[in-house]
């Protein structure tokens, strides 16, 4: 019985099998979390400046998100090369891509629930 292309481990399409989460050195990830870090950053120390409510949310997931790049910076000089090390330095850029999402979406509720201060 012939198996379909989707089903083979070796499909090179499958989310898991690509180079990033199985031979890369993990370079690209803290690249592309650093980047991804400082991007966020611009609109949440902006949301801390106004100081209005929101700012204690947005600080909280400044805290958080630089915790998960540090966390994926550890992986990458502790564990050991191999496509482990690769999926938790994915994680925790997922990680981050989600605290942030939450974090902005929080503030962006706050910010507009809160009457503006004249």
């Amino acid at each position: 019985m012939r198996s379909r292309v989707g089903d083979s481990a070796d499909d090179p399409s499958r989310v898991r099998n690509q180079p990033a989460l199985r031979t890369s050195s993990g370079a690209i990830w803290l690249i592309v979390g650093a980047i991804f870090t400082a991007i966020c950053l611009i609109p949440l120390v902006g949301i801390v400046a106004t100081g209005r409510s929101a700012g204690a949310v947005a600080m909280v997931t400044i805290v958080l998100m630089v915790a998960l790049y540090a966390a994926m910076v550890t992986v990458r000089l502790a564990a050991s090369p191999g496509p482990q090390r690769l999926q938790r330095m994915a994680f925790c850029f997922l990680g981050m891509a989600a605290l942030t999402l939450v974090g902005m979406i929080a503030c962006v509720l706050l910010q507009w629930g809160a009457p503006l201060r004249q």
